[in-house]
């Protein structure tokens, strides 16, 4: 047998076990990381670890913190990708409409990472509802949003705002929108 078959043999042997050793001891980890899917996934781990003896014990990952202007910038980020100017709303409602499902998921994953405090600034058109407060309506929204953050785990404070526009948006737009400013 020549000299090099086992090398070649052990250089593709040993990657897959390394391989397996890392999905037993890390796969739902790897799973997720690994996963096709656009949702993001709050996984919550612990790190086996040894002391100064030798003994194994677990303790828990430190989950990364984004300071406040990383997340107004994360937070821009995400809009530009779903095409939006914020959480969207269908005119005259206080219910999700266009990617406003997906935005807010996303944005309640990146806001649990984040330091600073959170305003969110809750648009109406002017003349949107038939009773003309539109003010209220845009409460009622800036409300919803802020309980579904704390609910899934956004800390600190939030706090709303409330703004009447003048005019309704263009045509493209999919309907009043909450903004999120991160200070």
């Amino acid at each position: 047998m020549k000299l090099w078959v086992p090398l070649a043999i052990g250089a593709l042997v040993v990657p897959a076990a390394l391989t397996a050793f890392g999905f037993s001891l890390y796969g739902q980890e790897l799973q997720t990381a690994l996963s096709a899917s656009t949702e993001s996934a709050v996984v919550e781990s612990l790190m086996p670890v040894r002391d100064g003896a030798g003994r194994p014990h677990v303790q828990p990952v430190a989950v990364p913190v984004l300071p406040a202007h990383l997340a107004q910038q994360a937070v821009h980020d995400l809009f530009s990708s779903h095409h939006v100017k914020g959480v969207t709303f269908a005119p005259g409602t206080a219910t999700l409409v266009g990617r406003g499902e997906a935005v807010r998921h996303a944005l309640a994953g990146l806001l649990r990472t984040t330091t600073g405090s959170v305003t969110l600034v809750a648009h109406a058109w002017d003349g949107e509802t038939v009773s003309h407060r539109c003010d209220a309506l845009a409460g009622e929204r800036a409300g919803l949003l802020r309980q579904y953050l704390t609910e899934q785990g956004v800390r600190g404070e939030i706090t709303t705002r409330v703004v009447v526009d003048p005019v309704w948006g263009p045509p493209t737009d999919f309907g009043p929108q909450i903004d999120v400013l991160i200070s």
